[in-house]
């Protein structure tokens, strides 16, 4: 008989994904970036530095959007929601792109699928 190992716990996590689409109508995809945060703050810094890197490009509205969104209750919204364990995002138009930031929260287990048999 094989001894039974103790299986790590899963741990909390928030997946962030940015898409940037080669249209407005965002119906081919240019590039994605993830990135996985152990925190909230964490995860909402990830958008907040990508936004940041694209404002001086962006038009009058979308500048004003993004920056709201950034340096004011947006941000902190998103925080919230990932507290409360919903997903949160910012979609954005820029130059003749569209880009999507989106967050959700998640585990990260450490057992591989092999693990994960049943013998």
């Amino acid at each position: 008989m094989r001894e039974q190992q103790p299986v790590p716990s899963a741990t909390r996590v928030f997946w962030c994904e940015r898409v940037t689409y080669r249209t407005m109508e965002a119906d081919e995809i240019a590039e994605v970036s993830r990135h996985m945060a152990l925190d909230p703050a964490e995860a909402i810094r990830f958008i907040r530095r990508s936004v940041r890197e694209l404002v001086t490009g962006l038009p009058p509205l979308e500048r004003h959007r993004a920056l709201s969104w950034a340096d004011g209750g947006g941000c902190v919204g998103a925080i919230a929601a990932l507290h409360r364990g919903e997903p949160c995002g910012l979609s954005l138009s820029h130059r003749e792109a569209w880009i999507e930031w989106t967050v959700r929260p998640g585990f990260n287990s450490p057992a591989g699928p092999e693990d994960l048999l049943l013998e």
